[in-house]
């Protein structure tokens, strides 16, 4: 019996599986790709595309990052 590795539910797994194929785990609703058939190894599938608002976190995250490289490079050159 295939379990679901986020969850640990059971999972109804149809008998002509193949890899890449993707099922869905009933107890919590997750998309799994069949990653191996035998034996038998699933991933979670996330799908980033459905989520707008991803890219903008990341990006407003990368914003708030500083960076002071000027005074980094001026000494490594002087060490090679």
């Amino acid at each position: 019996m295939a379990k679901c590795p986020e969850c640990n539910g059971k999972l109804v797994v149809p008998p002509d599986l193949e890899r890449w194929d993707r099922i869905f785990c009933e107890a919590c609703g997750i998309e799994l790709e069949v990653v191996d058939v035998n034996p038998l190894e699933l991933e979670a599938v996330y799908d980033f595309e459905d989520d707008d608002n991803a890219l903008d976190e990341l990006e407003e995250d990368e914003d708030d990052l500083e960076w002071d490289d000027e005074d980094d490079d001026d000494e490594n050159d002087e060490e090679w």
